[in-house]
């Protein structure tokens, strides 16, 4: 089977790796605008299976081009509307291809795509990773469990394993913006079977991860495609949380409503400044990652609803870990597996499906324990409970 990974930076790059590591066979191209990143990808994978290629997503010709050599696709590019919409462009102008993204925003916008992918007989799975992405699957394969799901609730973090150590008690594990972006936008959530929007940076819960103790849960906006799949499944109630130990929360309210990430333009001793701009650059050089200080990432997805005829509750919930010898963060291994094994699933087995398919309806059943069984070989257990 014949792989493209498009995009090679710390993720593209884990996604290819594993693909060779654990698809026998297998032959992977990965490709990207920047020579560095393209040498980078070369020498660390070391695989006379891997082949680099530079192609620019804006040229589609190259493009569809390049995507025609293979029988899957990942993308692993910025995550950008210009790109998603190159992306698209040039995929549905191929024939009976694959692809899954290791990440979405937007997500509406995706479906406009579905009828002409549809047509090409081509398939495409938007949102892996570990939320949107496991997470949306543990929902779905819940919801494919229960009779009827009621309620489901989703609890995500990437947190340093020792408090006191990094600044903020957080370090980046991702780009400041998407962070910032995660905190600031008002989440859509599920209430009484129906869609609401919520306030940002409101209403901290606690939740308690096992082994680190009690931590603030804030309602973010990653339901992603589970506000439209979890409404059309009848559930009444669904929410997406993120997790930091105490005090983080706060001081990014105060730094909030002191202005820090307004996106209106200041005058600092004449000179027009945005003072988000600002801040994005102070907090990514005060919450970088600490070389040595382990990272973990906990997932918890809970589903309440009628199964054989009781009211029932189960849940799904994982615990990873970085791995310090060879640098990968938790958050890296749990967003780069569940998007490689996904390509390496579909390959083989999609179920018939095809356009613009939601995670949580095509990685439930078989595919489901495919995918747990597969990331357990890579270290990451995901227990029922």
């Amino acid at each position: 089977m014949k792989y493209l990974v498009l995009g090679c930076g710390l993720q593209g790059r884990a996604v290819a790796y594993d693909i060779l590591q654990f698809e026998s066979g297998s032959e992977v191209i990965i490709a990207d605008i920047d020579d560095k990143n393209l040498e980078i990808a070369k020498n660390l994978i070391n695989n006379d299976k891997l082949s680099v290629e530079k192609f620019d997503i804006y040229n589609e010709e190259e493009t569809v081009a390049l995507m025609s050599k293979v029988d899957v696709i990942v993308n692993s590019l910025p995550h950008t509307w210009e790109i998603t919409e190159g992306f698209y462009n040039a995929l549905s102008k191929t024939r009976d291809k694959k692809a899954v993204f290791t990440d979405y925003w937007m997500w509406e916008k995706h479906y406009e795509f579905d009828e002409e992918l549809k047509k090409a007989n081509v398939l495409a799975v938007p949102g892996l990773g570990i939320v949107p992405g496991f997470g949306n699957i543990c929902a779905g394969q819940l919801a494919h469990e229960f009779d009827q799901l009621e309620e489901t609730l989703i609890y995500c973090g990437g947190l340093p394993t020792k408090r006191g150590v990094a600044p903020l008690d957080y370090m980046i594990l991702f780009n400041v913006e998407a962070l910032l972006d995660l905190y600031l936008t008002p989440p859509t959530v599920i209430q009484d079977g129906k869609l609401a929007v919520e306030d940002a940076l409101d209403n901290l819960e606690t939740f308690l991860i096992p082994g680190y103790g009690m931590v603030d849960a804030l309602k973010t906006d990653g339901l992603y495609s589970l506000n439209k799949t979890m409404l059309e499944k009848g559930v009444k109630k669904a929410a997406e949380y993120t997790l930091r130990y105490p005090g983080h929360y706060q001081t990014m309210q105060i730094l909030n409503d002191a202005g820090f990430f307004s996106k209106e333009p200041i005058n600092v001793n004449g000179v027009e400044v945005i003072p988000r701009d600002s801040s994005e650059v102070i907090l990514n050089n005060l919450m970088e990652k600490i070389p040595g200080v382990r990272d973990f990432t906990y997932l918890y997805v809970v589903g309440k609803g009628l199964k054989d005829g009781k009211y029932v509750q189960k849940s799904y919930e994982l615990l990873d870990y970085s791995d310090e010898e060879i640098g990968i963060t938790s958050m890296e291994r749990t967003t780069a597996y569940p998007s490689s094994i996904a390509a390496m699933i579909i390959a083989h087995d999609d179920g018939g499906m095809r356009g613009v398919v939601e995670p949580e309806n095509i990685f439930v059943g078989e595919r489901f324990e495919k995918m747990v069984s597969e990331l357990a070989k890579r270290g990451v257990i995901v227990y029922e409970k």
